[in-house]
């Protein structure tokens, strides 16, 4: 039960609009579809170690959500903190 209710936070509070959020500046940046799936996917790869991270600190899943819908968070930051391994999309992020 208590995974399911971190898996929803997870999925509906922080990563769907991270994975909009990225793909909406990286189209305004003109990179190519491929990259742009590319970058989501590696973002969605990261639900597993998101899931547990709201399990274990539900303060900063407020915390995150919250900063992703007001965008007082930084992207790339988000990016950074739930997905490590791609480092290609903070970049190209930052970049943006």
């Amino acid at each position: 039960m208590l995974s399911s209710v971190a898996y929803f936070l997870a999925s509906t509070l922080i990563l769907q609009p991270v994975q909009a959020e990225v793909a909406e500046r990286l189209r305004q940046a003109k990179v190519a579809p491929e990259v742009i799936s590319q970058a989501q996917a590696c973002v969605s790869s990261a639900l597993p170690t998101l899931v547990q991270r709201v399990g274990d600190d539900y303060s900063w899943a407020v915390t995150t959500a919250a900063g992703v819908w007001l965008g007082l968070t930084p992207l790339e930051r988000v990016v950074a903190d739930v997905a490590p391994s791609c480092r290609g999309t903070v970049d190209t992020l930052r970049a943006t």
